[in-house]
């Protein structure tokens, strides 16, 4: 065979396996809702790509998704959640279950939710955690120097599960940056 031959396929087995990876990063990395995703960071003054990247890692981009501790929709957040941050904003509004399968709704709870744990632990990291694990859960930590030298910011991160959360949603941002 000629170079210019070989050239060619190496050529066409590289653009085989960038188009194949370019599909498996369509499929593991969904990018629905993208509208609503921006309006709804933009208005709670988040990176999008943080909050594309929490539905991926919470929903996979499901907007029916319901998990076993009544978290419901794309951001999983519970009505027992969004009841609370209606009342802690003093919203002049009521929600039900049936309201947070809705895309618009469940990311705007999901975010204004994300902007309060923000505001209270002031680290991304510690947010996330609290977001998959819940405050007190992550308040104990904090105050624990197994977890945390400084009583802010969580080094080591004790449950599996939220350890791993914090690290896909970490991962997941780098792909979304480059969408939004």
């Amino acid at each position: 065979m000629k170079i210019g031959a070989y050239l060619i396929l190496i050529f066409s087995v590289f653009a085989l396996a960038l188009s194949g990876y370019q599909l498996l990063m369509v499929y593991t990395h969904p990018v629905k809702y993208k509208e609503e995703i921006i309006e709804q960071a933009r208005s709670f003054d988040l990176p999008a790509e943080l909050v594309a990247s929490m539905i991926n890692v919470e929903s996979s981009f499901n907007p029916n998704a319901k998990s076993n501790k009544d978290a419901i929709g794309l951001m999983q957040v519970k009505l027992s959640t969004a009841e609370y941050l209606i009342d802690y904003y003093n919203l002049n509004e009521t929600i039900s279950e049936t309201d947070l399968f809705i895309p618009n709704i469940n990311i705007r709870f999901g975010c204004m939710y994300f902007k309060y744990l923000l505001n209270k632990f002031q680290n991304i990291n510690t947010a996330l955690a609290s977001y998959n694990a819940g405050e007190t859960r992550v308040r104990v930590w904090l105050s624990d120097k197994n977890y945390s030298l400084d009583n802010e910011t969580l080094y080591n991160i004790p449950y599996n599960e939220t350890k791993n959360y914090v690290t896909r949603v970490n991962k997941n941002v780098r792909f979304y940056q480059k969408i939004y």
